[in-house]
């Protein structure tokens, strides 16, 4: 009986010494498992800034090319754009000699016996625009120099006789307009504005013969390229890096 005793005792007692020793092994795991869990969350927390990041550049250079362009329809820019408020730009434009008789009609320059010839139509300017919201509208100017060169030739009982007009005109264009950027470069403009002439050098030549109509006709061009307020408008098409 008393042995029977002893040996329900040493049963009990080894039963009680294995819980305490598998309690600690337990508690000890619960806490090691969120270290091992915890790598597998630092990379997503570290991908968050890479997808939202922005280009941070102070400096973009793009080129444009007119798709619409008055007041002479060839018309390429070439800019550089300071942050997201400021850009200058040179660029260069002309209206062909070809294509020049719709010009000349509309300046009064051809008009019963005497007829108008285009040589030279161009300019170059330079301009600057500020963008005050950060966004794609801006409001600027560029400063420019045109050069217009044409004919006037009358025909007469005794020959055709001709004068010529030649200007150099220095002008200024407000205007205001939207620039936007699509996906990795892109850029589409549209501006509008008006040519005012700041200052001119005129030089007309007319043959001694010249009648009133052929004076009125040369004054008429000189008018046009000159002292006429022009409209400006551009819709332009472009990359930019």
């Amino acid at each position: 009986m008393i042995r029977t005793c002893l040996a329900a005792l040493l049963i009990c007692a080894a039963a009680h010494a294995a819980d305490r020793t598998s309690a600690p092994d337990a508690a000890l795991a619960d806490r090691s498992s969120p270290a091992v869990a915890a790598p597998a969350a630092g990379p997503a927390r570290g991908a968050a800034p890479l997808d939202g990041r922005k280009d941070s550049r102070l400096f973009h250079a793009g080129v444009m090319v007119g798709l619409v362009s008055l007041p002479r329809p060839l018309d390429a820019e070439v800019y550089v754009r300071a942050t997201d408020y400021l850009f200058v730009g040179f660029s260069y434009s002309d209206f062909p000699a070809f294509v020049a008789d719709p010009l000349l009609s509309a300046a009064g320059a051809k008009s019963g016996s005497t007829t108008a010839t285009l040589d030279q139509f161009n300019a170059f300017d330079a301009d600057i625009r500020v963008f005050p919201f950060a966004g794609a509208f801006f409001l600027g100017s560029s400063f420019g120099r045109q050069s217009f060169k044409a004919g006037v030739t009358e025909s007469t009982v005794f020959g055709p006789q001709t004068g010529t007009v030649d200007l150099t005109t220095i002008y200024a264009t407000p205007r205001l307009g939207y620039l936007w950027t699509f996906g990795p470069g892109i850029v589409l403009g549209l501006d509008a504005g008006v040519q005012l002439k700041l200052s001119k050098d005129q030089h007309v030549n007319m043959p001694a013969g010249a009648t009133q109509s052929m004076k009125d006709n040369a004054q008429s061009l000189v008018d046009f390229a000159s002292s006429i307020p022009l409209p400006s408008f551009h819709f332009r098409l472009g990359w930019q890096y």
